[in-house]
């Protein structure tokens, strides 16, 4: 079949698209394993911890936003925020600056449990860490994903990859380590 493009065949965009859609599913269900495995003692779940995420990098988002965002219906945002507040992690509220959306807001309680969870974190139980290792090994340093945020950046929405970067740099700016324990910086608790 001839090339429907001067700048790649059709054999070569077909390998990619079916390379890295089971490099994918592979990477996901490793992924969706030390991620449920993180939250497990926190008896909160991957949307949970994501909306959390989300409302500590955006305060005031609101329930479609959070949707859209976070790649989810939005009935399951709203539901799965809900439970947040049930718990004392978040507040629901209607904000006029947001044309009366129903936003959330993380409390002291969610952004503390944000930062338990990091704590809490085992890199030697993490498969996605330990694979990355060998590059580590290899360049002196782990993957920085940069071919894959490219790829994001104009497959998804640019908010994402910001929300996203913001929440990265946050938590990286909150946390020091010290003697292989994290604590934030304004915070004299250690786990």
């Amino acid at each position: 079949m001839k090339s429907f493009s001067e700048d790649y065949t059709f054999k070569e965009a077909a390998l990619f698209s079916l390379h890295l859609m089971q490099l994918s599913k592979i990477l996901w269900r490793t992924v969706e394993n030390d991620w449920e495995k993180l939250l497990k003692p926190f008896g909160i779940n991957i949307n949970e911890h994501q909306i959390l995420c989300m409302a500590y990098s955006s305060p005031y988002i609101s329930i479609m936003e959070l949707a859209e965002l976070g790649s989810m219906h939005i009935t399951t945002a709203f539901n799965f925020s809900k439970k947040l507040k049930q718990k004392g992690y978040l507040q629901i509220t209607k904000k006029k600056f947001k044309n009366k959306n129903t936003c959330i807001e993380l409390t002291k309680k969610g952004e503390n449990l944000l930062f338990d969870i990091v704590r809490n974190y085992k890199p030697h139980e993490n498969a996605v860490f330990l694979g990355a290792l060998s590059a580590k090994d290899l360049y002196g340093k782990l993957p920085n994903l940069t071919e894959l945020v490219t790829l994001m950046r104009n497959v998804y929405d640019e908010n994402l990859l910001t929300l996203i970067d913001r929440c990265s740099t946050t938590i990286e700016e909150e946390l020091i380590e010290k003697d292989g324990i994290l604590k934030r910086k304004n915070d004299d608790f250690v786990k």
